[in-house]
């Protein structure tokens, strides 16, 4: 087998990078030349070239980035919900919100918004298990104590 060659990580291109397509591509130059003159794959240097020629920019698009789900207000209000309610899971926290706001977020989500800002939801003392354990304590199996006793 071919050995498999080392992928670089994705990586922006800079506005000096831009303008080296740019020049080179003004200049004369196949987009595979230059391509490997900025050490750019041929289709990213195709792509700068034709938003160049189609709209006289270099620049990304403002907002092209990912939109927040919630307003910095809502980012406070959910991170005084677990102060003002100490005992509150984070299901609990999450049926809350869905009420409060008109935005829906799962309970991971939330929990992983408060763990940024060093906050946690209370963790349930006792979890429910379905082989035999409810709420942490045995159910339907003698104890070792009541067996002892009886012998």
């Amino acid at each position: 087998m071919p050995p498999r060659r080392n992928q670089k990580k994705f990586q922006q291109l800079t506005e000096f990078e831009r303008g080296s397509i740019i020049g080179l591509q003004e200049g004369g130059f196949y987009c595979h030349a230059t391509g490997a003159r900025v050490q750019r794959n041929s289709s990213t240097v195709m792509r700068v070239w034709k938003q160049w020629t189609d709209e006289n920019r270099t620049t990304r698009k403002t907002g092209s980035e990912r939109r927040k789900v919630t307003s910095a207000h809502d980012d406070r209000h959910l991170l005084c919900m677990p102060m003002n309610d100490r005992t509150a899971s984070s299901r609990q926290l999450t049926a809350r919100w869905s009420t409060a706001a008109a935005v829906l977020m799962s309970a991971s989500s939330i929990c992983r918004r408060l763990m940024r800002r060093g906050l946690r939801a209370r963790v349930p003392l006792y979890r429910r298990f379905i082989d035999g354990f409810i709420d942490g304590l045995p159910h339907g199996k003698p104890s070792i104590t009541a067996s002892a006793m009886v012998s």
